[in-house]
């Protein structure tokens, strides 16, 4: 039963090291997607600075914040406190998204997220397809 265990264990450790080498091909840029579906405007924060951290020790890199559920406050311009982190994150390449289920759900138009956010048919699929067939890593701060 251990010795079960214990190759159980080493395989799994092995898929999470080969899903974290996809997030950086060796001569590409680093992949992620942030997932925020909280509405703790100080987490929002700290998962903003960190998106700004990637982005400054790898600018070349291709960041995605998918906003959804309670996180998508984040982005709608009557609601965050953020505002200027975001705008400041587009401009260097991140890309943020709101989810169109979240915002049909909350009666949010488009025109009530901050320019430059885009949208997305659901955020949950949209964070689950970029690790799973786009290979990003996944951070969720």
């Amino acid at each position: 039963m251990i010795r079960i265990m214990a190759i159980g264990l080493a395989l799994a450790g092995m898929s999470a090291v080969r899903f974290t080498a996809t997030a950086r091909a060796e001569d590409g840029p680093l992949k992620v997607v942030v997932h925020i579906n909280f509405s703790e405007t100080g987490t929002q924060g700290a998962g903003l600075r960190s998106v700004a951290n990637i982005l400054k020790d790898d600018p070349q890199a291709k960041v995605e914040v998918v906003c959804h559920a309670a996180g998508i406050g984040l982005v709608e311009k009557a609601r965050t406190e953020h505002a200027e982190a975001i705008q400041a994150l587009i401009k260097q390449g991140a890309t943020v998204v709101a989810c169109e289920n979240t915002m049909r759900q909350k009666s949010i138009r488009k025109e009530d997220l901050l320019p430059g956010v885009g949208t997305v048919p659901s955020g949950a699929v949209e964070v689950v397809r970029k690790q799973h067939k786009d290979g990003y890593a996944y951070f969720k701060p």
